[in-house]
């Protein structure tokens, strides 16, 4: 019985020690954690809070700044929610490789949005640039889904011409119950 234990035990432990030592970067742990503070705010409207992870320069570009920024982005989803849409979670990905620019790190990361229709629940991917300008302590995001890179390095020429942003992908939509016993009888 020892000759069978010990082996496993040996192999317990083995898989222990390599599972520990698959840790993430540290700059890519802050930019998750930040990209999740911005989703959190996005969800609860706090619109703040939102502001703060938005870039600067996209912020000191747009007329009537932070202030008119988060009111248009109020009005936007008071909108959609009188439409009866709501935007129930939002999650980040995993970041791409990191980019240092002199002294910026930048990156892309996919952000996920699931958002509640009358008809079902949506669920989304969109890409967002990631900017750092004190080496990862802090990040930005600009949402980069519209755009290719070349357009947005036309606006922000700091952005790294090295940055990719993936092709949309097309959203995923549940129907709720109701709908899908609607959709079997007329099959």
């Amino acid at each position: 019985m020892k000759k069978v234990l010990l082996p496993c035990f040996v192999f317990l432990l083995t898989a222990a020690a390599f599972a520990q030592t698959k840790k993430i970067n540290p700059l890519d742990a802050k930019v998750i954690a930040a990209a999740k503070q911005m989703d959190n705010a996005l969800v609860k409207k706090d619109y703040a809070t939102f502001m703060k992870t938005v870039y600067p320069q996209v912020i000191s570009s747009t007329e009537g700044g932070a202030e008119r920024m988060a009111k248009e982005l109020q009005a936007q989803l008071e909108g959609m929610e009188k439409s009866g849409n709501s935007i129930t979670a939002a999650w980040p990905g995993n970041p791409s490789k990191m980019i240092d620019t002199a002294g910026e790190m930048q990156c892309t990361l996919p952000q996920f949005m699931k958002m509640k229709l009358p008809n079902g629940v949506l669920t989304t991917e969109t890409t967002l640039i990631c900017l750092s300008p004190d080496k990862g302590n802090t990040w930005y995001f600009i949402d980069a889904t519209d755009k290719p890179i070349e357009q947005w390095r036309s606006v922000f020429p700091n952005i790294s011409g090295r940055l990719e942003i993936p092709k949309p992908k097309e959203p995923k939509f549940e129907p709720t119950e109701e709908i899908k016993k609607e959709m079997s009888k007329r099959k």
